[in-house]
């Protein structure tokens, strides 16, 4: 099949997206066209993991993206397939544990499968020398289940639309894009085993929590997420000197509520982001990047009671007043590496993490503080057809939080203090080939987080590897 055919089949199959937004009025600045398809295999193990994470887990994934260029219309396609196997997983109630403090979920250690599938497509305009105009849409579905008891199924939805219009003039080039997103993630908990009572944990945040015994009728959540963002784009190149920045911010609002009529709510929360990308290079021996995260999230739990319904003879939940703030959250992320060589490169970079989040549940308040600083090293070393890649880092760590454990899940806590607690030693080795023609590649990846606090087995291994083929 000829290239450009199958790069329209492909742009036709993945209709929709998956990939992280973009300005794809900016496509008409670049005149390529390919397919590029992978296979990858990867696993993880070790007993150094965050809570939420699986002992050890295997995944495998199928990757088919195709740009194509028609005249004056620059085309964009992705399709992604991800299918991840996870054993003595816990506390996992949702996809992205991160996203919101308040989760379903439970204590018995099992295995877990997830399955997701990513479509993208997006298409440029160019009006003329100066103006072109894009539109990216994307959507996503996801696929969880335990396989143990308590067994939760997840089921998540995600649409994304994003227009953009870009202005090119001699050195400077400026772009904007606008997009709405909206994303639903239903869970429902169930169990086999009836001589058996397992316990379901209703929690609010910092992980305090209701525990109660397992209740059919009361073991599904409905996570909706709104969110609206836009990026702006500046690009300046006078002469050997090329600059790229990209200004992002975003709006989420999500809700959780009963699946059903009932209409009872659990927590709602507000999250602003702000994200900056800056690139700077000097001819092709130096390149500068560097990049900021900061994201700030309010959290809320309603106040509501179960009164009858004189209609129905139902008994339903009503609210009163508005819902009460209960949690915080804060952290930011930097990064900054600087790159020099052209056949040999050395890549030198520091990264700074911190995190802080409260809980309130008057008259007691929660707070943990965390933050790590992490320099590394890295060569890039071209032998014939191969590229090694080792890279060496340090993560230096502090943490801070309130000794109210009583009001507070022991054991996952000490856990999540296990993987954040001390200093990390941090090592990678990538290896990259290419075939001459450049149609063919193979990427292994290995890396090890090794905590200096314990002697033995306080580390985890990850390992993957990527075969593709360009056409």
């Amino acid at each position: 099949m000829k290239p450009h055919v199958l790069s329209l089949c492909l742009l036709l199959l993945a209709f929709m997206a998956g990939a992280q937004e973009r300005n794809v009025a900016r496509l008409v600045l670049a005149d390529t066209s390919y397919v590029d398809l992978s296979l990858g295999v990867g696993g993880e193990a070790g007993r150094l993991h965050d809570v939420y994470v699986p002992a050890s887990k295997l995944n495998g994934a199928l990757d088919v993206s195709s740009r194509h260029k028609l005249g004056r219309v620059s085309l964009y396609g992705h399709f992604g397939y991800d299918y991840e196997y996870g054993k003595g997983s816990t506390w996992r109630g949702w996809l992205d544990p991160y996203e919101t403090p308040f989760m379903l979920a439970d204590s018995i250690p099992g295995n877990l499968s997830l399955e997701r599938y990513t479509m993208a497509s997006g298409a440029g305009l160019s009006l003329d020398d100066h103006w072109s105009l894009g539109l990216d849409m994307a959507y996503d579905v996801a696929l969880m289940a335990k396989h143990k008891d308590l067994r939760n199924k997840n089921t998540a939805m995600n649409f994304r639309v994003s227009p953009g219009v870009n202005w090119q003039g001699g050195q400077v080039g400026l772009g904007l894009n606008l997009g709405y997103e909206r994303s639903t993630e239903r869970v429902e908990f169930t169990q086999i085993a009836t001589n058996v009572e397992h316990i379901l944990f209703d929690i609010y945040g910092l992980w305090v929590c209701h525990g109660s015994g397992y209740a059919s009728a009361e073991n599904r959540r409905l996570k909706t997420n709104n969110r609206v963002f836009g990026g702006f784009q500046f690009d300046w190149t006078p002469g050997r000197l090329a600059l790229h920045n990209e200004l992002r911010t975003s709006w989420l609002q999500s809700r959780q509520t009963e699946v059903g009529y009932n209409n009872q709510q659990f927590g709602s929360t507000r999250s602003w982001t702000w994200e900056d990308d800056l690139s700077l290079e000097f001819g092709p021996a130096h390149a500068l990047e560097a990049s900021f995260i900061f994201s700030s999230m309010q959290g809320f739990r309603p106040l509501q009671r179960q009164e009858l319904d004189p209609d129905s003879r139902i008994r339903v939940w009503v609210t009163y007043g508005d819902p009460v703030f209960c949690y915080w959250r804060q952290y930011h992320v930097e990064r900054l590496n600087y790159r020099f060589g052209t056949r040999w490169k050395l890549l030198v970079g520091v990264e700074n993490w911190g995190m802080e989040h409260s809980y309130t549940e008057y008259p007691q308040r929660f707070v943990q503080r965390i933050s790590t600083l992490t320099p590394s090293v890295a060569v890039e070393i071209p032998v014939g057809r191969f590229t090694l890649i080792p890279w060496l880092g340090f993560a230096m760590d502090y943490h801070a939080y309130t000794d109210n454990t009583s009001w507070q899940l022991t054991e996952p806590l000490l856990r999540q203090w296990d993987f954040w607690d001390g200093n990390n030693y941090l090592g990678a080795f990538d290896v990259k080939w290419s075939s001459a023609s450049g149609r063919t590649y193979i990427r292994a990846h290995y890396d090890i987080n090794a905590s200096t606090r314990y002697d033995n087995d306080g580390a985890r291994h990850t390992a993957a590897l990527t075969v593709g083929f360009v056409f």
